[in-house]
């Protein structure tokens, strides 16, 4: 509170006690009250005596800490808080995400057998030290906000396949229905291709097949399979394909 304001409430109060006194019993006659006539107290002028008084004492009160806080000797010192420069901050490095494992391609031995199957008149070849199974179809459960592609769920020996409708997965924009027969499962995943039939397998020598060096836009497609033009699985990338909900193309449909 500044000077101006203590002045306007002191000029008030002087009005205040310029009105007529309260007649009231002095405490130096407290003892001797049994002996003399009792003093009559208006209730409304005790009232307004008692306000008064609390006005004045918060008027000494403002007075006392405006003081004080003139006077730097009487402030209380205030608690510093240590607050480290920035050099002496620690370092928070941010979160790196790991980096996807780079591609390569299958290792297999110099000649290897391989299963061949048939989808939409496509052929898929896929090697046996990388397949899981083969599964008759049976009934499925589908569920709700999965691809147009994923077919549905499949228990087979309290194992729960997750099916996939191979020829709306491998084209794009494919809305017929088929009859599947075969489920063909990829290595230890619970991943599987639907197919229409089994054709079979064959020892193939590394020379047989046209293998990638480079990932592409396929990295699904470990290579082709020359005498039967037909295109050989990397079962590994098809699978991280399928966790990704990603289509033949690399696409969430």
């Amino acid at each position: 509170m500044n000077q101006r304001q203590f002045s306007a409430l002191d000029d008030y109060f002087d009005a205040l006690l310029d009105e007529p006194a309260v007649r009231l019993q002095v405490s130096a006659e407290a003892a001797n009250a049994a002996a003399r006539p009792v003093v009559y107290v208006d209730p409304k002028e005790e009232e307004r005596r008692r306000a008064l008084e609390s006005l004045l004492a918060t008027v000494a009160e403002l007075k006392e800490e405006e003081a004080a806080s003139a006077d730097p000797q009487s402030r209380q010192a205030e608690p510093v808080i240590d607050v480290p420069s920035p050099a002496e901050m620690p370092v928070v490095a941010p979160e790196v995400q790991p980096e996807p494992a780079p591609w390569r391609n299958m290792d297999t031995e110099a000649q290897f057998q391989a299963l061949f199957f048939e989808v939409a008149g496509m052929t898929f070849a896929v090697p046996l030290t990388h397949l899981g199974g083969i599964y008759q179809l049976d009934r499925l459960t589908s569920l709700f906000g999965k691809p147009a592609w994923f077919a549905g769920i499949m228990t087979e020996r309290e194992r729960q396949l997750s099916v996939v409708d191979t020829a709306r997965w491998a084209m794009p924009g494919h809305t017929q229905d088929e009859q599947y027969q075969y489920v063909v499962t990829l290595g230890e995943s619970n991943w599987g291709l639907s197919c229409h039939q089994l054709k079979g397998t064959a020892l193939l020598s590394r020379e047989q097949v046209k293998w990638r060096t480079t990932p592409g836009t396929r990295p699904w497609l470990a290579g082709m399979v020359k005498e039967k033009m037909c295109a050989l699985l990397h079962v590994d990338a098809l699978i991280a394909l399928l966790e990704q909900g990603k289509n033949i193309d690399g696409q969430r449909v």
